[in-house]
């Protein structure tokens, strides 16, 4: 795009953001009616191989699950067609990258068990984030010097510390429930680091004095 224009893609990111929306509050709904038709354990949940009812809803979440981060890619296609470099961090490369590749493990090897909870909080994380990025295109003055995106970064950086306690709460207890530990110490470190990188972002952002003589 370096010698394009950039594309202009209003009406389509709002049909896009809107999708976003439903399509991962429906995943989060279906989470929550998981957790009120079979027992789930937050302290260790272990993971079943066989064919049963549960075992087989978890592998249908697990498969919506992997399908949004896969969609989620498309974001960084977007910012390169309408030319926003600067949206394309490394912290967007490699969140977004991470994600998709452990979803594809996890579908393969792992789905269900006690990674289950970090689908079902991170999708209703991303329906309130696509949310906020569907009204900043279709009514931008409404998001204009609004605190909303100071909050949906709250929101994304108190999901990842719940998951930190989430994945090593079974190793500081010492609790075996058949769930590889292997698998706990790698999700707990990769919440743990994205947190920290969140937290800088946030900092940057929202907490860092300009430097004089430039404004925001």
């Amino acid at each position: 795009m370096a010698n394009r224009k950039p594309i202009e893609m209003r009406n389509f990111l709002i049909v896009y953001n809107l999708f976003q929306v439903v399509a991962n509050m429906a995943a989060f709904v279906m989470g929550l009616n998981y957790l009120r038709t079979y027992s789930y354990s937050f302290v260790c949940q272990s993971f079943v191989h066989d064919t049963s009812d549960q075992s087989m809803l978890e592998l249908r979440l697990g498969y919506i699950y992997f399908l949004l981060k896969i969609l989620d890619l498309a974001d960084t296609v977007f910012f390169v067609l309408r030319k926003k470099q600067s949206h394309v961090s490394f912290l967007h490369v490699y969140h977004h990258t991470i994600m998709a590749i452990s979803a594809s493990l996890f579908m393969r090897y792992l789905a269900g068990g006690h990674c289950f909870m970090l689908g079902m909080l991170n999708t209703f994380v991303h329906a309130v984030m696509y949310f906020y990025f569907f009204l900043t295109i279709y009514r931008p003055e409404e998001t204009r010097g609004a605190t909303w995106k100071r909050y949906v970064t709250l929101l994304q950086m108190a999901q990842f510390a719940y998951l930190v306690f989430h994945f090593f709460r079974p190793i500081v207890l010492g609790i075996d429930c058949g769930y590889p530990r292997a698998v706990l110490w790698f999700v707990g470190m990769q919440n743990i680091f994205m947190l920290m990188m969140f937290g800088d972002f946030y900092r940057r952002t929202y907490l860092q004095k300009p430097t004089k003589g430039h404004r925001n």
